[in-house]
């Protein structure tokens, strides 16, 4: 169907999407010929899409579309091709979005403001690629240097307590501030797919294998600058 100049693809007697290639979701159409299209889509629609399958671009076979926020209040997703910036819009999203911005320039900033938290997104995850392709995760190497480290502070608390309920004291101290810190090295993807809680979003392992480093030589470090 050609709206206001752009020629847009559509599942008419289907599912009802539309799909938009790349630049084409900021047209600015006649207000009026949109909603009755849109309402002939709604009209013949047969089948509702399942939202939770990912899908493949109709443009690019090999290309699975990402799916992220696109709306203002974040209460809109799309589905996006990472090839050709096409979008795929489900049945009611075009005109949820649409409500939210309602001139052209609202609609030029929020997909500005999408495309710049993609890329950081996008950043982000190569740096974590990197990472885990140049750290030594989870190897015997960590594993032994941390036990080797922990062994070192109970051997420094054995010392220095005299008395049997003071050094298992000590003890106690010592393997219970360890045990954290020693679980993110030794299982660092372990704990970054754990979410509970108030942990609601999963972590990179290169996240949690770090801060278990930091962690565990915070007590190091402090003796050393006190030393000095």
């Amino acid at each position: 169907m050609s709206i206001g100049g752009v020629t847009l693809d559509a599942c008419a007697g289907g599912c009802g999407g539309i799909w938009f290639d790349r630049g084409e979701l900021s047209f600015s159409p006649p207000a009026e010929r949109l909603a009755q299209w849109l309402d002939e889509l709604a009209a013949n629609r047969t089948t509702h899409a399942d939202l939770t399958q990912r899908r493949r671009c109709p443009r690019c076979v090999d290309s699975v579309l990402m799916r992220h926020f696109s709306s203002a209040t974040r209460a809109v997703t799309i589905d996006e091709c990472p090839t050709c910036a096409g979008v795929w819009l489900d049945s009611g999203e075009l005109e949820r979005i649409r409500a939210e911005h309602v001139s052209a320039e609202d609609r030029r900033r929020a997909m500005v403001k999408v495309f710049e938290e993609r890329n950081a997104a996008d950043r982000m995850a190569l740096i974590a690629g990197q990472l885990d392709q140049y750290t030594p995760y989870a190897t015997w190497r960590s594993r032994v240097l941390s036990s080797a480290i922990v062994a070192l502070y109970v051997a420094v608390a054995s010392g220095a307590s005299g008395d049997s309920r003071l050094f298992l004291l000590a003890l106690t101290r010592v393997l219970r501030y360890c045990a954290l810190p020693l679980a993110c090295i030794w299982f660092p993807d372990a704990l970054g797919d754990f979410v509970s809680g108030r942990i609601t979003k999963k972590s990179p392992r290169s996240f949690v294998w770090y801060l278990g480093w930091v962690v565990l030589l915070v007590p190091a470090l402090a003796a050393a600058l006190f030393l000095r």
